[in-house]
């Protein structure tokens, strides 16, 4: 650690301690001292909603002469990149036309639309992102993926110290989330848990929205199992329910994850006879270091199969109406850590908290399946002035012209950031 991270965590814990002595007294002073203070960033910009896609919609029209049964939205073309994700598909019959709603990331200028036939031969066609309704009158290749096709996926990446400020290593808990349209009524929720950097107890879980509780005939995994399957006795007093599916707040459906993220992990770990608690918990998949408190293993995943008693609800679910979210224990509560777009969501816990303070978020959304998260202790971005004015870029994402920093300074720039890691500086498995 060096000497400046040394002082600044000091004077964090100084500040924090400052804060912490009146229980649910909330000083707006020196909560902007504190943020001021352990910003990585000078300045943020105030229109920022820290999003990098959108959700659009598109009327695709299947003007062609073969008969077809299936339409997919892919991020590239099948037919020549092993890279294309499929955003959403549907069923589809010569001449029909039919709307479709996919989360598109903001540097993306060109989508691809695929007829496929029942011998699964594709007919794909570029358009531009900004044009609405596509038809099939030119411009067509004709062939089968030469790969295979998998859901569009995006990384989420998490600070747990909310409402505080953490240190913006944005690794306490990353998952990766992918949505599969496989039949009209059932949507397939793959997630993939790669990281857990802390020593704390987390659960995670998603909230579907745009539909209500009572949209949803069933949810199921992929293999009947859960990451909470034997989940130890200290573990259990976390979270109000273990149950797959479960009611929001505001009657939405909410899938659960892992009720201690840890465990998830590594089920098989030690655990102490007098609590039943974990014995050591540890930070996975963030630090190369050999201490006994970091360890190195593969990524871990499940998929949840959700049934709709309305396909047409089914076919718009997107990316973006998937909410992951963390629970984590703080001041004798228990809060939701979320993007902050819906930080205020309180979807399964009722809690009081500020959001006057715009600075960083605790939870960023990467569209990206592949997002190469900081290693522990290693800030996202830094981005400081000095005095003339010139500017220091350090931390994972530093790159001039592509640096975090830049983004977080102005939400219309350096929309491309997470393409352009340190890779000394970031989790490589």
């Amino acid at each position: 650690m060096t000497h400046s991270l040394i002082k600044t965590t000091l004077g964090a814990m100084a500040l924090l301690s400052t804060m912490a002595c009146t229980t649910n007294y909330y000083d707006e002073e020196k909560y902007n001292e504190y943020i001021k203070y352990n910003s990585p960033v000078d300045s943020v910009d105030q229109y920022h909603q820290w999003r990098l896609t959108e959700e659009r919609s598109y009327k695709i029209t299947a003007n062609v002469s073969q008969d077809v049964e299936k339409v997919m939205l892919l991020t590239a073309n099948p037919l020549s990149s092993t890279k294309a994700e499929v955003m959403n598909e549907s069923v589809i019959a010569k001449g029909e036309s039919k709307w479709m709603t996919v989360s598109v990331p903001m540097i993306q200028t060109t989508l691809y639309v695929a007829l496929v036939d029942k011998d699964g031969i594709y007919y794909v066609k570029s358009f531009p992102v900004t044009q609405t309704e596509v038809n099939f009158s030119g411009g067509i290749n004709t062939g089968t993926p030469i790969g295979t096709l998998k859901p569009q996926t995006y990384s989420y990446i998490y600070e747990k110290d909310f409402p505080l400020v953490g240190d913006y290593d944005y690794n306490d808990l990353v998952f990766r989330i992918g949505v599969e349209h496989t039949t009209p009524k059932q949507v397939v929720v793959h997630v993939t848990l790669s990281a857990v950097g802390c020593n704390e107890q987390l659960a995670g879980f998603f909230r579907v929205m745009g539909c209500k509780y009572d949209d949803i005939d069933s949810v199921t995994t992929a293999n009947g199992k859960t990451f909470n399957d034997n989940l130890p006795a200290g573990s259990k007093n976390f979270v109000k329910s273990y149950d797959l599916l479960i009611c929001s707040t505001k009657n939405q459906p909410v899938i659960t994850v892992c009720a201690d993220a840890h465990w998830a992990m590594d089920p098989y770990q030690s655990i102490m006879e007098n609590t039943g608690a974990i014995a050591l918990r540890k930070y996975y998949n963030t630090s190369l270091d050999a201490s006994p408190e970091y360890e190195s293993r593969n990524s871990v995943s499940q998929s949840y199969i959700i049934y709709f008693k309305d396909s047409t609800i089914a076919e718009n679910i997107t990316l973006e109406e998937i909410d992951p979210f963390i629970v984590k224990n703080y001041n004798s509560g228990v809060y939701e850590v979320h993007l902050d777009e819906l930080k205020a969501s309180q979807v399964l816990y009722n809690y009081q908290v500020e959001f006057r303070i715009k600075d960083l978020p605790w939870a960023l959304l990467i569209p990206s399946d592949d997002f190469k998260y900081p290693l522990e202790g290693v800030q996202i971005g830094f981005y400081k002035r000095t005095d003339t004015g010139v500017v220091f870029s350090d931390g994972a994402y530093k790159t001039t012209g592509h640096a975090f920093g830049a983004w977080v300074e102005n939400h219309k720039a350096a929309l491309d950031w997470y393409n352009y890691p340190d890779e000394s500086q970031v989790w490589i498995f």
